[in-house]
C-alpha cells in the first residue's frame, strides 16, 4: 500500500540506506505519522524542535510508552541522517539524552473496544500486511464461525470478483461485500510475503508466504505444508501480534464481530432518521444483523428469534451515540 511522506525525495533517500525491506517499511510507516504536523509548520521533520517532535509522536496515538520510544528511536535515526547530510540547521539532535519519563505524557491511554467503520477502516490502513487488514475485514463482516472456520477454506473462486459477493461455504451463503472491502480481499490474495513484528526491537521480520488459492495464506515455515490452508494458531497469533503491536488490548475476534453488528444497527437507523421514522430497531432490524452475524437465537417450540439480550450489552443507545452520534431510542418490542 502506498504510504504518503511529505518531502518524499529526500526520504526515500534516507529509506535507501536500508537494505532490508521490512526495515524500510517500519520506518516509512513511523514518518508517514509527521506529515500533518510538517504540512502545518511548512518544514521536514528533520528541522523540529522537542516539542514539535511530541506533536507527531502524540497524534500517532501510541497506546503504550513502549510505542511512543519505539516511534522516537525510529524518528532519532532519521535526525540523525539528516544531520550527517547537512540538511538539519542545527547539528544536535533533539531527541538523544532525552529520560524516559518525556514520553509518559504522549501516550493515549484511551482502550478501545468497539471501533465504528471509520476507525475500523483508519486501523486497517496502518496494518503493515495486506493478509491482517482481509482478515480483520473479515471478521468485521461477520464471516468467522467456530475457530474461524469460515475464513480458513476462503479461496479465490468462492469470491465473485464481478458482483461484489464471498461464498461461505459452511452456510451455503454469498455475503455481499462493497469495493472497498474487495479491495482488501484481493490484496491479501496477491500478497507474496508477511512481515512479522519483533516486539524487541520495533521492527519487522519478513517471511514468504505459500503461494496458494486460498485468501489467507501461510507463511513459509518447516511445519508449513504447501497447498495447505492457513491454520487457526497462525490466525490467533497474527491477531495476537497485532495487539502487541498497536497494544490494542481488546482486540478480538469477537469484539470485531460486535463492531460490525453496531455498524449495521447503525446503517438500518441512519435510513430510519432519513426517511423521518424513529432511530429504534424492529424485530425485522434485529432479524437482518442477527442473519449477517449469525447471532444465538432463542428457540420456542417451533418458534425462534434472536436473543436481543445478547446484543443489548453493545447495541444500545451510549454506544450508537459515542461511535455514530445516533440518538438511538432502543430496541421495538417484538411486534414492531
Amino acid at each position: 500500500m502506498a504510504i504518503k511522506l511529505y518531502n518524499e525525495e529526500i526520504k526515500e533517500r534516507f529509506l535507501s540506506t536500508y537494505e532490508n525491506e521490512g526495515s524500510q517499511y517500519t520506518l516509512s510507516h513511523i514518518l508517514s505519522k509527521a506529515i500533518y504536523e510538517e504540512s502545518r509548520l511548512e518544514k521536514d521533520l528533520y528541522d523540529f524542535n522537542l516539542s514539535e517532535i511530541g506533536e507527531v509522536i502524540a497524534n500517532a496515538k501510541p497506546h503504550s510508552k513502549s510505542v511512543a520510544k519505539s516511534y522516537g528511536r525510529f524518528l532519532t535515526q532519521y535526525i540523525s541522517w539528516a544531520i550527517e547530510e547537512g540538511l538539519r540547521k542545527s547539528n544536535i539532535n533533539p531527541l538523544k539524552g532525552i529520560n524516559d519519563s518525556w514520553f509518559d505524557d504522549l501516550v493515549d491511554n484511551t482502550k478501545k473496544i468497539h471501533y465504528s467503520e471509520d476507525e475500523f477502516y483508519t486501523l486497517l490502513e496502518q496494518l503493515p500486511n495486506a493478509q491482517d487488514q482481509g482478515f480483520l475485514f473479515l471478521l468485521f463482516h461477520g464471516i468467522m464461525g467456530k475457530s474461524f472456520s469460515q475464513i480458513q477454506p476462503l479461496t479465490y473462486n468462492d469470491v465473485d470478483w464481478n458482483n461484489n459477493e464471498i461464498y461461505i461455504k459452511e452456510r451455503d451463503e454469498k455475503i455481499k461485500v462493497s469495493d472497498r472491502g474487495m479491495r482488501y480481499i484481493e490484496n491479501a490474495y496477491k500478497a507474496a510475503s508477511y512481515l512479522n513484528y519483533d516486539p524487541e526491537t520495533g521492527g519487522y521480520k519478513e517471511r514468504p508466504l505459500l503461494e496458494s488459492d486460498y485468501i489467507i495464506k501461510q507463511a513459509s515455515s518447516p511445519r508449513s505444508k504447501e497447498g495447505s490452508p492457513v491454520t487457526v494458531t497462525t490466525l490467533y497469533n497474527r491477531l495476537n501480534n497485532i495487539r502487541t503491536e498497536f497494544d490494542l488490548e481488546h482486540l478480538t475476534p469477537i469484539a470485531l464481530r460486535q463492531s460490525g453488528m453496531i455498524s449495521l444497527a447503525a446503517k438500518i437507523l441512519q435510513e430510519k432518521i432519513a426517511n423521518g421514522e424513529e432511530p429504534k430497531l424492529s424485530r425485522e432490524d434485529i432479524k437482518v444483523i442477527g442473519d449477517k452475524y449469525q447471532a444465538s437465537k432463542i428457540e420456542v417450540g417451533e418458534y425462534s428469534y434472536y436473543n436481543r439480550s445478547l446484543m443489548k450489552p453493545f447495541i444500545n443507545a451510549e454506544k450508537l451515540k459515542e461511535l455514530y452520534d445516533i440518538d438511538f431510542i432502543e430496541f421495538g418490542s417484538d411486534n414492531d
